[in-house]
């Protein structure tokens, strides 16, 4: 057996059948490990107040008091909690009344915060480790234990948030194809089987709870082990970890010896927003975008037409190496004169890595069994030209292929100065059951349950992150991660890709049906997760410019690609944003500016931005199935514009538009959009005025 540093196991090799190498030089690599707080989060905060502990990562504020879960969680100016998180238990019949316990602090340091519980009743001991991160990650590792022969007939989980901040569910594995995992939660609740990942949120806020897997959970009925019910003003969720009796043997024999579970929390947003899309103003360059045969030879011509179209950012995809997911290459020359022609024109260059290990890769013939994911996925054989043909396995990051990867994205940004990663899949955490990295657990019944390796995967992403940052302040973690808004991973991303789950559906339904407007609030709009979002379009079911019908209204954008049509539209609207001064600006969706503007039509839709000295700016939609005439109705007292002080335009294409009465008449297709300026003339003073 071998073992790096940290005393993870990295083989079970015959050393008869293998010639052992020389241990990797990235073998126990400390790459990403800091304990400092990076920008933009501050330092952890804590208080006591008589006898709850407060402890306040940017934005939030966690209180703690008897029990190992938070009683009360703030977050965006408001309590989501309705009452105290708990866990509920029955044993020999009676239900379980805790002797609860102070929490002790242990270490304080910026970056965390970790203290200790000690709680008991009816015969059962809880001892709970909690430790709260900077970026606002709750870890609570807990177990229970017992001194004599008891029955648990039943162990639950319990969160109750008020109804109105737990208006969306998102629960993570996702489907492809589909948005079925985001949306509104049902009137009537939400019945599952494990999920490892659950959001429950509003527009501006929410609560993740999190679990690696289901070991240790007992239950007569595994798919009905996560219940959210929703009863008058309160939803609860609840987490049946045990619901068949067990018995609890302190000698062990046929009985449980301790029980032991790893729960994470997270309250959103995660961080302030300094930069979104807007700014980053990404565009991408695949394998086909410029044909094959450019590989890293981009024409300067090219890059001139890329910076005088506003692009500040590339994502370049993985031909860059010839082993996919390698951080390595044999193009370096090339690699390094695009980086110098991009940095020449105030380009960033992010280059791809994704969530696949190569059997060309060198490491392969002795580390691959340990590092990928069993059972076995991926691409066999991997055929992405101009690379050779390879197979590529989904790889865990639990293995030390992390520290591969870690190691590897510092040795490439410090060789070739580029700004930062383009993560295709990256932050995912993908199912797994190799046992020899650690994931993977024996059911009862001597199967190997799941492990979802979050924890692994967050270490990882904080790693990745903190080699970019501390290299390049203003460089970029952008995360391609459609399906997964795992946030305790995703966290660590500057923006994320999100919709190629959509790409396969052929043209025929309608968009709504694909992408139901609640669904885009709930896992595609970014605000309330604290991480700017952009949408991802194959041109189908949907064009590119019908899909901008929907994602301007949550203040979205599309990437375009290359020198397209679709980076061009894009283009004038950074162009628009920049002449508007939209960051400057008040947002008001379509959800809430009812007192600003109203539109005739069912199925139509407007979101406003309003500028304290430039007006307004009204995205217009048609999300109905024909083509309709509009009237939208401008409430210009509430917005302090006056009809005849104001310029009334195309915000894209300058063309002047007739308003009457605040009213604007015009026809647009299914689909169709329209940006609708309204704009003070030069000397006016109204539109200056605050509210």
């Amino acid at each position: 057996m071998i073992k790096d540093e940290k005393g993870r196991q990295i083989g079970s090799v015959s050393v008869e059948k293998f010639s052992l190498p020389e241990k990797p030089s990235w073998l126990g690599s400390k790459e990403g490990i800091t304990d400092k707080v990076l920008p933009p989060w501050t330092p952890i905060e804590i208080r006591r107040q008589e006898d709850t502990l407060i402890v306040k990562p940017w934005g939030r504020s966690y209180h703690f008091e008897g029990l190992p879960f938070p009683v009360q969680i703030e977050t965006k100016g408001a309590s989501i909690l309705r009452r105290p998180i708990e866990v509920k238990a029955k044993v020999d019949g009676k239900s379980v009344v805790w002797q609860k316990g102070s929490p002790r602090v242990r270490k304080k340091t910026p970056t965390r915060v970790s203290f200790f519980q000690r709680l008991s009743g009816n015969g059962l001991t809880l001892f709970s480790r909690t430790q709260v991160e900077y970026d606002g990650m709750v870890r609570v590792e807990w177990e229970l234990k017992w001194q004599r022969l008891l029955q648990l007939e039943e162990l639950t989980f319990e969160i109750c948030m008020p109804a109105q901040y737990a208006k969306y569910l998102y629960h993570f594995p996702g489907r492809w194809g589909s948005a079925y995992n985001a949306g509104e939660l049902p009137v009537q609740g939400f019945v599952a089987e494990f999920r490892p990942f659950i959001w429950l949120g509003d527009e501006e806020r929410g609560l993740a709870w999190f679990s690696e897997s289901d070991e240790n959970w007992f239950n007569s009925n595994p798919n009905q082990v996560t219940e959210i019910a929703r009863v008058g003003n309160e939803v609860t969720l609840r987490l049946h970890l045990i619901n068949t009796p067990i018995q609890l043997n302190p000698e062990g024999g046929r009985g449980e010896t301790r029980l032991v579970y790893t729960f994470g929390l997270q309250a959103t947003p995660v961080k302030p927003v300094v930069k979104d899309v807007w700014d980053y103003r990404i565009t991408h360059i695949s394998h086909g975008t410029f044909g094959t045969e450019t590989r890293l030879n981009i024409k300067e011509e090219t890059l001139d037409q890329l910076k005088e179209l506003g692009v500040k950012a590339i994502a370049f995809h993985e031909h860059w190496t010839d082993i996919e997911a390698y951080t390595t290459t044999t193009y370096g020359d090339d690699l390094r004169k695009l980086v110098k022609a991009c940095h020449e024109r105030g380009i960033q260059l992010l280059i791809y890595f994704g969530f696949l290990i190569s059997d060309l890769a060198p490491e392969w013939p002795l580390l691959g069994d340990e590092c990928i994911v069993l059972p076995k996925g991926g691409y066999f054989p991997y055929n992405y030209p101009p690379q050779p043909l390879q197979n590529a396995y989904v790889v865990c990051y639990r293995s030390v292929w992390q520290d591969f990867l870690a190691d590897g994205i510092a040795r490439l940004m410090d060789e070739y100065d580029v700004d930062g990663v383009y993560l295709d899949g990256t932050e995912y955490p993908h199912p797994c059951e190799n046992r020899r990295h650690g994931c993977g657990y024996e059911k009862p019944d001597g199967s190997v349950g799941k492990t979802y390796p979050i924890f692994a995967v967050r270490e990882m992403m904080k790693r990745i992150y903190a080699i970019v940052k501390t290299r390049k302040p203003e460089g970029q973690i952008n995360v391609h991660n459609s399906t997964c808004m795992t946030i305790p991973t995703l966290a660590w991303a500057t923006s994320y890709w999100d919709g190629e789950q959509f790409g396969g559906i052929s043209p025929g339904p309608f968009a709504l049906e694909v992408i139901p407007l609640d669904a885009f609030r709930t896992e595609f709009m970014g605000h309330q997760w604290g991480v700017p979002a952009e949408f991802l379009c194959y041109e189908k079911p949907f064009t590119h410019r019908e899909a901008y019908a929907f994602t301007l209204l949550h203040d979205v954008l599309l990437r375009g690609a290359g020198l397209s049509p679709s980076l061009k539209l894009e283009s004038a609207l950074w162009r628009l944003s920049d002449e508007y001064g939209r960051k400057e600006c008040e947002w008001l969706p379509y959800w809430r500016n009812s007192e600003y503007v109203r539109v005739n039509l069912e199925g139509s839709y407007v979101s406003l931005y309003k500028h304290p000295k430039n007006g307004v700016l009204a995205i217009i939609s048609n999300l109905s199935r024909g083509e309709k005439e509009l009237e939208v109705v401008f409430n210009l007292d509430r917005l302090k514009l006056t009809e005849r002080n104001l310029s009334v335009e195309d915000g894209l294409t300058g063309e002047p538009l007739a308003m009457e009465a605040g009213r604007i008449r015009f026809t647009l297709p299914s689909l169709g959009w329209k940006i609708i300026r309204l704009q003070p003339h030069a000397g006016s003073t109204r539109g200056q005025e605050s509210d």
